[in-house]
């Protein structure tokens, strides 16, 4: 063998013998450490004692999986009812209904409906609007009634778990043995470090809790706001409901004993004697009674206590004006159809007899003291004059009798045009409107008027009239209109310096086919004269059943008065017009407003 081999071989031998002097002390050191440790072990006491762990602080988590209450408290809301203020209930006079005003008539006329004008009631029929005085107001409405409380506020319950404490206590030697406890605490450090280890997950687990704990009392702090919130909110809502309730009763109540009040003051006029009583028992009946929509209610009454005579005009349909249909009951119905020419003529011929005799009727009966010897009925209506294109007002129907003769009538039996004819009453009997005669007319005696004072003879000219005394200028347009109705024979009168009724000059027209009443305001201005005074015209014209009405003034007028009197009988004359006018009947003025101010 070479001597590589031998070195080899050599190598190996050492090598192995090595390993068994290794292997065998490692052997040695084994088992001196596993003596060792059983030796440690011995002088440590291991096994005399284990660590006191809680059962809730081993295994699975204690606390519970789901928070209920954290859940309701997060989406609690209060029931809150939030009662809405009552809105006002308007008191509905009942003299509204019965009172109630046919100045928008009806556009056409049923020609069945022209024989109701003769259905008189058994009443009178502005006595039920009397029924109301004496009796007390009714709100017909309860009040608001408290809401019951709001909530209630979910109950929560803190998590509170108990815990035992963990605790080990190490077997140590006594005091003779005790330089050996090092080998005890040493043998025991994993039961120390067990009840160290479960002492911390108890912290952990009360830090859980108080942080469950805190968020959910923040919401039950939150659902404690908004309930409150919710019970003075709904606290507000109801005193307001309450307090709303209250005013809107008071002023239902407060309209009730106004109507009362004004009812008690019309029956009162209704039962003076004398002409005031009867005119006002007339004048009710003519705006209560019951009458097809054609008809209008608009009349004005006098009374002659002399002569025992009642004078009524009232304001008739215009025949020639108007549609004529009547009532046909279909399959699917009743329908409107035009009526033919033969029914139109037979309902034209009665409607105004008809009225005449109606209104005469009513009349009669509401003398209750027995001072009314006769009855004048003259029916006027405004129509379209088809030679001119105008709108013109004539009387149409005339009637006198005797309330003897009257009260002798069987409405619901006779036949109008007889009862007419027997009582000599005057009517077109055809559908044209025909102005006829009146056999007595309304005179023009007025307590209102004053004796006329002569003003343009004693003026200077070129006078200032914006700056002249406005009695002076109102008895001025005065003489201005008598000039310029003379032609027509007109008569003009001044009122009183109280202006009564906003009327400072009324113009008599007794053309019996034109014939009616201008009345006339005098506006001796400095300023645009305003809206509200062409208004207050507009219903002096109403109340006095007149023709026309006209506005004088120094001044000027503003666009809306314009815009105002348009498809109205009203004519606005401003302070260059009235110069106009004067100048045309030979008197020169000036109106100079500047000036005026400065003098007034």
């Amino acid at each position: 063998m070479g001597a590589g081999v031998w070195l080899l071989l050599g190598i190996v031998v050492i090598g192995g013998g090595l390993y068994v002097i290794f292997a065998v002390l490692a052997g040695i050191a084994g088992f001196a450490n596993s003596v060792f440790t059983e030796i440690v072990e011995m002088l440590g006491r291991k096994g005399a004692a284990v660590a006191s762990i809680p059962e809730n602080l081993k295994g699975a988590n204690p606390l519970p999986k789901t928070d209920p209450d954290k859940a309701v408290l997060a989406a609690w809301k209060p029931n809150c009812n939030l009662l809405t203020a009552p809105m006002p209930l308007e008191y509905s006079a009942r003299s509204e209904s019965i009172f109630k005003s046919r100045s928008e008539l009806s556009d056409e006329i049923d020609v069945e409906r022209v024989a109701d004008i003769l259905s008189m009631t058994s009443f009178r029929s502005y006595e039920p609007a009397f029924s109301i005085i004496g009796e007390e107001p009714a709100y017909p409405q309860r009040p608001p009634v408290r809401p019951g409380d709001v909530g209630p506020l979910p109950f929560w319950t803190p998590w509170k778990p108990v815990f035992d404490e963990p605790s080990f206590t190490p077997p140590l030697w006594g005091a003779k043995l005790s330089f050996l406890n090092g080998f005890v605490m040493d043998v025991h450090k994993a039961e120390f470090d067990k009840v160290a280890a479960a002492k911390a997950r108890k912290e952990e687990l009360l830090a859980k809790c108080d942080e469950r704990n805190k968020e959910v009392r923040n919401l039950a702090e939150k659902a404690q706001k908004l309930f409150e919130d919710a019970v003075a909110r709904q606290e507000k809502a109801f005193v307001t409901a309450a307090e709303t309730y209250q005013k809107n009763m008071v002023a239902f109540n407060a309209a009730f004993k106004q109507e009362q009040s004004a009812m008690t003051g019309l029956r009162a006029e209704c039962l003076r004697p004398g002409e005031s009583g009867l005119v006002k028992r007339i004048e009710l009946a003519f705006v209560s009674m019951i009458l097809p929509s054609f008809v209008s209610g608009e009349g004005e009454t006098k009374f002659d206590s002399e002569s025992g005579i009642v004078i009524h005009e009232h304001r008739f349909p215009d025949l020639s004006g108007i549609e004529w249909i009547k009532q046909m009951e279909l399959k699917s119905g009743w329908t409107k159809k035009p009526a033919n020419q033969k029914e139109k003529k037979e309902a034209a011929v009665r409607l105004h007899p008809s009225l005449c005799l109606r209104l005469a009727a009513e009349i009669a009966r509401l003398d209750d003291e027995g001072v009314v010897k006769a009855i004048a009925i003259n029916g006027w209506a405004d129509y379209m004059e088809k030679s001119t294109g105008q709108r013109k007002r004539a009387y149409c129907a005339s009637m006198f009798a005797t309330k003897a003769q009257i009260l002798a009538l069987n409405l619901s039996a006779l036949d109008p045009l007889e009862a007419f004819a027997a009582l000599k009453g005057i009517a077109a009997r055809s559908l044209e409107l025909t102005p006829v005669a009146p056999i007595m007319r309304l005179d023009t005696n007025d307590p209102r008027f004053v004796d006329a004072k002569e003003i343009l003879s004693k003026m200077a000219e070129g006078e200032n009239l914006a700056a002249m005394d406005w009695e002076d200028f109102e008895h001025l347009c005065r003489e201005l209109f008598e000039r310029a109705f003379a032609s027509a024979g007109a008569e003009v009168k001044v009122t009183q310096a109280s202006r009564d009724q906003g009327v400072d000059a009324v113009v008599f027209d007794p053309d019996p086919l034109r014939g009616g009443k201008i009345v006339i305001q005098a506006k001796r201005y400095t300023n645009t004269v305003d809206v509200s005074a062409v208004r207050d015209l507009f219903g002096s014209v109403m109340n006095e059943g007149a023709l026309k009405g006209i506005l004088v003034t120094t001044s000027h007028f503003g666009p809306e008065s314009y815009s105002f009197i348009k498809d109205k009988p009203l004519t606005l004359i401003n302070g260059n017009e009235l110069l106009g006018l004067l100048e045309k009947h030979g008197y020169k003025f000036r109106i100079n407003l500047t000036e005026a101010k400065a003098m007034l």
